[in-house]
């Protein structure tokens, strides 16, 4: 699989993988910095970025991180620190299971590696199948979704990066829409790999917001509770800030 990217920067590599639903750009003002000491590499989940895929019925989290795994074979990267929002965060227990000779640190920031809750679970996936039904994301919904992202004194059009995401959300094209709920369907039907958690033995921590709904912090509590007590210190709340 080709996976499109931003790349920038020499030294030690950092790997970005972004929030579903969003893209590599989202992590620009993060590789702008970071590229002055480290080599940055910004990957795009499948149909998010410029390329278009066609993802197979039952896609799964580990299919992708398989596919991300080749891919950084493919770039003949050696060693890595990785960071991860979201579902970028869930797919760290599979690349470190994959990748784990490989990877120098972990980040997983907004993220859950347990199973989706049901109440949650039922939601998001009657919203992929309004969605594949609809094969577009309708204002009202695109609204619903973008308020999931941003903590509320930031959900408003004044809001920049609110509302080029409500855009985005109202502009992917029939396509990429349905790679997306493949997608969907396989972050939110995701395995438990909590079990995974405590076997990691780079470097691990968690970052959160205290606003955050979707992916609120008593998860990434859970987690960092597991690397105890070989590690402590490991998680970061941030205030002030949804996912």
């Amino acid at each position: 699989m080709q996976f499109s990217y931003q790349e920038k920067g020499t030294g030690e590599m950092i790997i970005f993988i972004h929030s579903y639903l969003w893209d590599s750009e989202m992590w620009r003002e993060q590789v702008e910095l970071l590229s002055k000491k480290y080599h940055c590499l910004a990957i795009d989940l499948p149909s998010h970025g410029k390329e278009n895929f066609d993802l197979k019925k039952g896609y799964s989290l580990n299919d992708l991180a398989k596919d991300i795994a080749d891919f950084i074979d493919e770039k003949n990267i050696k060693e890595f620190h990785y960071i991860g929002l979201s579902v970028g965060g869930m797919l760290a227990p599979y690349l470190y299971e994959l990748k784990k000779d490989n990877m120098k640190s972990i980040i997983m920031m907004d993220s859950y590696s347990g199973e989706e809750g049901i109440e949650k679970h039922n939601l998001y996936f009657k919203l992929l199948d309004m969605i594949e039904e609809y094969q577009t994301i309708p204002q009202p919904m695109a609204v619903q979704i973008a308020n999931m992202f941003f903590a509320k004194n930031n959900c408003n059009v004044e809001n920049k990066n609110y509302s080029n995401f409500l855009n985005r959300l109202q502009n992917f094209n029939k396509v990429n829409i349905k790679n997306i709920v493949t997608l969907g369907r396989a972050i939110f039907g995701r395995d438990n790999k909590l079990d995974i958690i405590p076997k990691i033995s780079c470097p691990l921590y968690f970052i959160v917001g205290n606003e955050d709904e979707p992916r609120p912090p008593k998860e990434s509590l859970e987690m960092s509770k597991l690397t105890e007590p070989l590690t402590t210190d490991t998680l970061r709340v941030l205030e002030s800030r949804g996912s």
